[in-house]
């Protein structure tokens, strides 16, 4: 375990995650598949318990396996996982339209990764939001190691209940972080309390594609899956979610599934443990500790330890909820019914908008003319306004 680790970092940990899925002292893959919508809208009224205890586990393994950034990416060619998570976030920035000497908020920041990233590259000013207290420590501290406090802030707070006053920023932006509101129009109605008229709002977000289908049970154990594995308590689909920036009167400049853009690998090759898109020594071995043999051997060697005293039975879950956690994404994008990157890049009308209220338009949903499987086959490339 890392030396960031957080002080008492100890089972009960996994024990109160685990209380928000299940009763048992261990995971039922078909249990937790089968999820029923009763016990997923119970979850939802807990949204900032579920979100707070999973991060409260998983933080300190993320930022030791996967680095600072809490996010997936495409991959662009040739170029490490990490290079081309520096790419994808500059891409964002563009199709966000971020400037320097923006007022920027950051939903669900994590410990500050992309926006040190953006602030290097925009030069805007940043406050980093959740709802985690050991995000905002190492977010703070990493963030000062950077040089970039002048630039990145961090605030504990609620993304359903931001905390602060109306027409506060210039932009706002989200990297996987509002997947885990239990409303999205109610989560976009508060971006667009604190949005200065005018102002811009961009997500790349966690969401099941137009290509799930409720009805088939396969479908919905892999997003059952992913909701366990990954802390949330109801997964949005894309069709919701732009009738949802719509309602609450977002003028869509942009809209695309960023999935497609991964060349020529899979996003989704890490998290399948598919070492063989990896171009680096390093992301061969990040990689290789996601993968299913590195998962067996790993559970076996913690099943002896646990049978014979020297650790807990509940570093089996967390082996077990990190499966989860990786197994479960792959399987969505290998099926082509989940993407952890649908970008919307909006503009609040008012002053610098076009002042015509909600927008009408559903083109533009970034197709492309791929399998949406990541290959590189497609454009990917979706279709913009004029701003």
């Amino acid at each position: 375990m890392a030396s960031h680790v957080p002080e008492g970092y100890a089972p009960d940990r996994m024990r109160r995650y685990m209380a928000h899925f299940t009763s048992e002292a261990h995971l039922d893959g078909g249990k937790l598949g089968s999820t029923t919508d009763e016990e997923r809208q119970a979850r939802q009224r807990e949204y900032t318990a579920v979100a707070k205890d999973y991060y409260d586990l998983v933080s300190p393994l993320y930022e030791q396996g996967w680095g600072q950034r809490f996010h997936y990416t495409p991959m662009a060619p040739g170029l490490s996982i990490d290079a081309s998570m520096t790419e994808y976030e500059h891409e964002f920035a563009r199709l966000a339209g971020l400037r320097a000497g923006m007022r920027v908020l950051d939903i669900g920041c994590g410990i500050g990764g992309p926006a040190r990233t953006l602030a290097r590259r925009v030069g805007c000013h940043i406050v980093g939001l959740s709802n985690n207290a050991w995000h905002i420590e190492r977010g703070t501290a990493l963030t000062k190691e950077s040089g970039f406090e002048e630039l990145v802030s961090f605030v504990q707070g609620d993304l359903m209940k931001l905390p602060f006053d109306d027409a506060t920023f210039d932009a706002v932006y989200v990297f996987e972080a509002l997947c885990y509101a239990p409303d999205p129009a109610a989560a976009y109605s508060e971006v667009w309390r604190v949005l200065k008229p005018g102002g811009l709002f961009a997500l790349t977000d966690w969401a099941m594609t137009d290509r799930f289908v409720e009805g088939n049970l396969h479908h919905r154990g892999v997003r059952n899956w992913i909701e366990f594995g990954n802390g949330i308590t109801r997964m949005p689909r894309v069709a919701e979610m732009r009738a949802a920036l719509a309602e609450t009167g977002f003028e869509v400049l942009h809209e695309e599934n960023m999935a497609y853009r991964s060349h020529p690998g899979p996003w989704y090759f890490g998290p399948a443990g598919d070492v063989r898109w990896a171009t680096t020594w390093g992301d061969f071995w990040k990689v290789f500790t996601m993968s299913p043999a590195f998962l067996f051997v790993v559970n076996g060697v913690y099943r002896l330890l646990v049978l014979v005293g020297i650790l807990p039975r509940e570093v089996l879950a967390l082996i077990d909820t990190m499966w989860y956690c990786c197994r479960s994404v792959a399987m969505g994008g290998q099926l082509d019914i989940f993407t952890p990157m649908y970008l919307f890049a909006t503009r609040k009308p008012g002053a610098g908008g076009d002042g015509k209220g909600k927008n009408k338009d559903k083109a533009g949903k970034g197709k492309g003319k791929g399998t949406g499987k990541g290959t590189g086959k497609g454009t990917g490339k979706g279709k913009e306004k004029s701003g």
